[in-house]
């Protein structure tokens, strides 16, 4: 399992979530997912507030190929939770499977 961390600069915790399951569909390794492609079962991953553009697309990709309503909800709040990122200056996501 994913937690996905919203987190300032300074490291100051704003807003976690996660989902049983998400580690059996956020990882992608196919073409195009150049963020989701990244991610690691064996450590955590740090994308900033600039990056969050390319996630959001990735995560739209993503929603259209999930059958399970609970992990399109999960990418549903994940996609709420980038824009909230992409808003506060020099924030950061963190996915760490910890």
């Amino acid at each position: 399992m994913f937690r996905i961390i919203l987190e300032t600069d300074e490291g100051k915790q704003l807003e976690e979530m996660h989902e049983e399951n998400n580690v059996n569909y956020l990882p992608r390794e196919e073409e195009g997912f150049f963020i989701l492609g990244e991610l690691s079962v064996h450590s955590y991953d740090v994308f900033s507030c600039k990056d969050m553009d390319q996630l959001q697309l990735e995560l739209e990709r993503l929603r259209k190929i999930l059958i399970h309503q609970d992990d399109i909800t999960h990418i549903n709040e994940l996609i709420v939770l980038s824009e909230k990122c992409k808003s506060i200056t020099g924030s950061r996501l963190i996915f760490t499977p910890f």
